[in-house]
């Protein structure tokens, strides 16, 4: 029986035919990357940010030892360890990086053009396959970009948005080669599924999702199965590269650390649930300012009871599983709010996945499915946190689900293109000035991290030893601009009346600094010091992503059940201590 929405569905491009864009297309999809690209260029030079020294050290290890990526330590976690346990990532963007930074040098601004320009191909990629998914692709990419998560990870030199364009290049190209039964296309997809793994593991996930697509859609065993085996083989070469190299796999490192590690929310908790709701509804924003074209107004009324709801039960609660509220009233009742929102919205792309697939019935709903679902699970219960990093290849799904389902509901894109822009620009401007908002405010407390590594530094460079604690950013221009700074190893450290030549002793006359909002720390014995002063440095006061008094927490909802908040937020404190005399 076909769907019941087969004569209103609008058909995209038919398998087989050709699907070159017209030039007024090419010529718009060119001036939104453009757009895109005048949007994130005023954050290129700023401050590397949370996991990203992970990946420059290995970029720059990698340029002395290049078959060896990981053979050398780094104290990540209160002590030095071998890379290899630290990294839970492959080594491409880390490849990437060396090539950029033997050519243009060590700088910021080289290394973020350089991923802004992967984003800016990503960008196309998820126009190329919305071309084949949906009548209105230029839509559907301005959808999947102008969100917070594609631009707060735009801004980062991890492997996320490398993985991202590499990911759906891939896709694009399967499709190409089953419509035209191309054996060039298919072996490149396979070769691109591959790359994308060895950017980020979870990349690895195309085989089952490509596998599963063209199962369905070609309905019997082929040919084509011979091209899933080329990724298999390179991950399974790879491991057995990590087993020579370091006497473990890589994989098996990173997913026993993805599943082993404890998480606050727990993994099945009605807490947890909530969270990853609300971190799919706030990394994906765009689609809240479509919900009046999305739905109807009986379903837009169930939805503004369900964040009532919501906000009721958390407003009238202390705790959200660990997380504890404000106590100040004004800011608890405006993140019981926040939450509530954001969780409708992310109940909301759930749904429109599985509306799709109900009408639809045929393979190209299952991928888009598969695909927002499969990572929604695998983000928000197996990986060891819910974080925008690995939510951002929803992006793509979402954005081409939210236009299929306008298609559908004849909404402002079956009006002519100069009504439907004038329709839809309000919306698309108000999505991309909270991606906007979200990166200045990440941008910002990166920036923070590297302003008071290098106060800091300046201060102290005569002192005999300036210990640290805390990571990220900070530890990297701890290090990179104070040659006396070195980060306290709890394996090794000790206390001294004088300077013995134990060269991890802390002895009277050094400082130790410790950024508040930070990780990985240690208790140091309160004999062993005296507190010197507290740096205080104004960063973002009204929106943040990794902030603890307004429950952000973009890289981690270990330090919030958002991935960004608004809020009155204190400046930055950098606690300094003196050694015990």
């Amino acid at each position: 029986m076909p769907p019941r929405t087969a004569r209103r569905t609008p058909s995209p491009v038919r398998r087989g035919e050709d699907s070159t864009a017209p030039a007024s297309n090419q010529a718009g999809i060119a001036v939104f990357l453009g757009v895109l690209l005048l949007l994130l260029l005023p954050f290129v030079t700023r401050a590397f940010h949370i996991d990203d020294p992970l990946f420059l050290w290995t970029a720059d290890h990698i340029r002395s030892e290049p078959a060896n990526p990981y053979n050398f330590a780094v104290n990540w976690y209160w002590f030095e360890r071998p890379m290899s346990l630290v990294m839970e990532n492959p080594p491409l963007a880390s490849y990437y990086l060396a090539l950029v930074r033997a050519v243009f040098g060590p700088g910021e601004l080289a290394a973020h053009l350089a991923f802004v320009g992967v984003a800016l191909a990503a960008a196309y990629g998820v126009y190329l396959l919305a071309r084949r998914l949906c009548e209105h692709a230029l839509l559907a990419v301005a959808l999947a970009t102008l969100t917070p998560v594609f631009f707060v990870s735009s801004l980062t030199v991890m492997s996320d948005v490398l993985m991202l364009a590499l990911w759906v290049f891939a896709v694009h190209l399967w499709l190409v080669g089953l419509d035209r039964q191309s054996h060039l296309a298919l072996g490149a997809a396979a070769v691109l599924v591959a790359l994308a793994a060895l950017a980020k593991y979870f990349g690895i996930a195309l085989l089952p999702l490509l596998l599963v697509y063209s199962a369905v859609r070609m309905k019997r065993p082929g040919w084509w199965l011979a091209y899933l085996a080329i990724p298999a083989i390179a991950m399974g070469l790879y491991e057995l590269a990590g087993r020579h190299l370091y006497g473990h796999g890589l994989i098996f490192n990173a997913a026993k650390y993805a599943v082993g590690t404890k998480v606050g929310f727990g993994r099945f908790t009605l807490s947890k649930v909530g969270v990853d709701l609300a971190f799919l509804g706030a990394c994906v924003a765009s689609a809240v300012f479509f919900a009046h074209r999305l739905w109807s107004r009986r379903q837009l009324i169930a939805g503004g009871a369900i964040v009532a709801a919501v906000v009721f039960l958390l407003g009238t609660s202390t705790h959200l599983g660990p997380f504890e509220m404000p106590t100040e009233p004004g800011a608890h009742w405006l993140l019981a709010a926040q939450f509530a929102f954001w969780l409708a919205a992310g109940v909301g792309l759930i749904a429109l996945a599985l509306i799709d697939l109900n009408q639809r019935r045929d393979a190209d709903s299952l991928l888009l499915f598969l695909w927002l679902n499969g990572t929604f699970v695998f983000a928000g219960f197996v990986n060891w946190t819910m974080n925008g990093r690995t939510i951002l290849p929803i992006v793509v799904p979402a954005g081409i689900l939210i236009v299929r389902r306008l298609e559908n509901r004849r909404a402002s894109v079956s009006k002519s293109a100069r009504t439907a822009l004038r329709i839809v620009s309000p919306s698309l401007v108000a999505a991309a000035a909270l991606a906007v908002a979200v990166a200045w405010a990440d941008s910002t407390f990166a920036n923070v991290a590297r302003d008071g590594a290098l106060q800091i530094t300046k201060e102290f460079t005569g002192v005999r030893r300036l210990w640290f604690q805390g990571h990220w950013g900070f530890q990297y221009y701890m290090e990179q601009r104070g040659p006396n700074a070195k980060a306290m190893d709890v394996n090794r450290w000790s206390l001294a009346a004088s300077d013995s030549g134990d060269p991890w002793a802390l002895v009277p006359g050094d400082v130790i600094a410790i950024p508040a909002m930070n990780t990985n720390f240690y208790g140091i014995p309160t004999e062993w010091y005296t507190p010197r002063r507290f740096l205080l440095l104004p960063s973002s006061r009204w929106i943040g992503t990794m902030n603890r008094q307004v429950g952000a927490g973009f890289y981690s909802d270990e330090f919030g059940p958002l991935p960004f908040a608004f809020g009155s937020m204190e400046p930055e404190r950098f606690v300094l201590l003196d050694v015990k005399k």
